[in-house]
């Protein structure tokens, strides 16, 4: 997401100040309102009739948290929906620019010193969700949730946004409203007026079927209780949680290992230690582990609550189970294919085949094919129209096409990681991420080469065996500098002496060359290293950060490859990057 598409003028906090208090008002009245033409908000459950599509109805008798995260308390939750057209709006363009426009309001909240507002902190990016006709989920989580068929079918219209939202920060919702319309727009779709509201009281039923709704997800607004609920609902909760936290870990047993520390009730120093040894930090998870509502904060010990408790517990038994779960959802988290959404017919016209199948006229070779009935049928009513025949349908044997599997190449996967200081934290777990969802999710041999300081190791030979890929991963500590072309070098004898088929390489860094090779110019040496990467034939792609993009863009035209410029090395970015690598390679 292009963090630029999302602008706002500096001074339009104390603009919607007002217009906040009047929502404030109406929301008191168990009322919603329209923000602009496209927008209902309210603590509600809003729904509308199909014949009437401009009309929204406010269920009052619905309140929004309780309702979708099952809370005690109700008129926390605040509920958004921007309609625009049908169409399927981009929920990770969505998210990105939410994330933007809460950033703004934090920081316009800050230098104004929130004067007319009574609150000490900002907006929480973490209690915010969203859904669209793509999926949805947490704006800080992985985005790979709300996929069920029904539940992105019935958003087509419209982008939902939930968020707790606390009285004091209601003019955020002006800033989330105009960052989604921004998206809609800028994808050239239109947005929609809402003519009127209708405030629906209890029709003596009180029961709503949100069955379309129901799906997995990864939201902070669920409330969580010790002691109470289904084991079932629970068990799908812990399942949620660790696949929340091990952004922070490099694997289960760590994050197993820093709970206990916490249940030995050590101190906040102490579990920062324990987390700097692992590229991780403990200030962000303990932060995270209290919005989940696992950790009771203390500035010097933080201690479990009784659902840290129990989830804690529940590891101790189920590490094996969960560490299963988590490939799963490693294998989950991929692009969308470059095909989907569009018709077999014209994936057969532009590409001759759809996916995996080649459409192919029937030959005299005795070889048994699989007949396809309707490209037959197609084919004989086609001639026959051009022919001018009439009279009876009739299919001859140049009409009959048949399907052939499409042979796919293989591909070995050699990662190339810088390890240097500044990979430190998020950048290198996303790496590492990467390293087990492709072996994963393709068949794909995959080997993880990290260059840092004065060397460059091969840290995973090519393998299809992930508890090697996993033991190793483990042992990657970040520091010292970046000798990019010893990388370069290592990685290209590697792949030379070594059996291997269709071999890409994908470099990811966050800066540029800080240590030569065989010169005092480590630019010039890590250029050098790419033009004989390029002499071999290996496919190559560099995924780097924006300000070092003009070196980047130069060094991946020296090994004859793609280039992939970042705002940040995040996880679903580097997939998008590898798969679409890939997808090219294996052609």
């Amino acid at each position: 997401m292009d963090r630029n598409i999302w602008s706002i003028d500096v001074n339009f906090l104390a603009h919607v100040l007002k217009p906040a208090q009047q929502i404030s008002e109406y929301a008191a009245q168990n009322q919603g309102v329209r923000i602009g033409q496209s927008t209902v908000a309210s603590r509600k459950v809003h729904a509308f009739r199909p014949e009437k599509p401009e009309v929204v109805q406010i269920l009052q008798h619905a309140d929004a948290g309780q309702t979708f995260y099952q809370r005690r308390e109700a008129g926390l939750i605040f509920h958004l929906d921007i309609f625009h057209e049908c169409a399927r709006i981009d929920h990770h363009q969505v998210a990105g620019s939410i994330r933007a426009a809460v950033e703004m309001y934090n920081f316009q909240y800050k230098i104004q010193n929130a004067p007319l507002l009574n609150c000490e902190t900002g907006v929480n990016l973490d209690w915010i969700d969203v859904q669209t006709g793509t999926g949805g989920g947490r704006i800080t989580g992985t985005l790979a949730y709300g996929q069920k068929a029904s539940l992105r079918r019935a958003h087509e219209n419209h982008v939902h946004v939930a968020t707790l939202l606390p009285e004091e920060h209601l003019p955020c919702l002006f800033f989330i409203v105009q960052a989604v319309e921004q998206i809609v727009l800028a994808n050239h779709f239109e947005l929609r007026r809402n003519e009127k509201i209708e405030h629906m009281a209890d029709d003596g039923n009180g029961q709503l079927d949100l069955s379309a709704y129901a799906d997995h997800s990864d939201s902070f607004l669920q409330e969580k209780q010790g002691g109470n609920g289904s084991y079932l609902g629970k068990e799908q909760q812990y399942r949620q949680d660790v696949v929340d936290l091990m952004d922070n870990f490099d694997t289960l047993p760590d994050l197993k290992e820093f709970m206990d520390k916490v249940a030995k009730s050590a101190s906040a120093s102490q579990l920062s230690v324990y987390l700097e040894g692992r590229n991780g930090d403990a200030a962000r998870v303990i932060e995270q582990m209290n919005a989940m509502g696992i950790i009771e904060p203390d500035p010097k010990h933080p201690q479990l609550s009784q659902y840290g408790k129990e989830f804690n517990l529940y590891l101790k038994y189920h590490l094996p189970d969960m560490e299963a779960y988590l490939k799963s959802v490693f294998r989950r988290i991929r692009p969308e294919s470059s095909q989907s959404g569009r018709s077999k017919w014209l994936r057969k016209k532009e590409t001759g085949g759809s996916g995996q199948w080649i459409l192919q006229p029937l030959d005299n070779t005795g070889t048994k094919r699989e007949l396809t009935i309707p490209d037959t049928i197609t084919a004989a009513a086609r001639r026959m129209a051009v022919e001018g025949t009439s009279g009876h349908f009739s299919i001859r044997a140049n009409d009959l096409t048949y399907y052939s599997r499409r042979k796919k190449k293989k591909n070995d996967l050699c990662l190339l990681v810088d390890g240097s200081a500044s990979m430190a934290g998020q950048r290198i777990r996303a790496a590492k991420f990467l390293a087990r969802h492709m072996l994963l999710s393709t068949p794909d041999r995959v080997s993880v080469i990290v260059f840092q300081d004065e060397w460059a190791k091969i840290q995973v030979p090519l393998t299809r065996n992930y508890r090697e890929v996993e033991d190793s991963l483990r042992n990657i500590v970040t520091f010292g500098s970046t000798p990019l072309a010893k990388g370069l070098t290592v990685c290209l004898q590697y792949l030379q002496e070594t059996v291997v088929y269709n071999p890409s390489i994908i470099l990811i860094t966050d800066g540029v060359p800080t240590l030569g090779c065989a010169s005092q110019d480590p630019l010039a040496d890590s250029l050098a290293a790419a033009k004989e990467i390029k002499r071999a034939g290996y496919g190559f792609a560099c995924i780097g950060l924006k300000p070092h993009k003009n070196y980047l863009v130069q060094l991946a035209q020296a090994a004859g490859g793609s280039i992939y410029i970042l705002d940040e090395l995040e996880k679903q970015v580097l997939v998008n990057a590898a798969w679409a690598e890939r997808e090219e390679r294996c052609q």
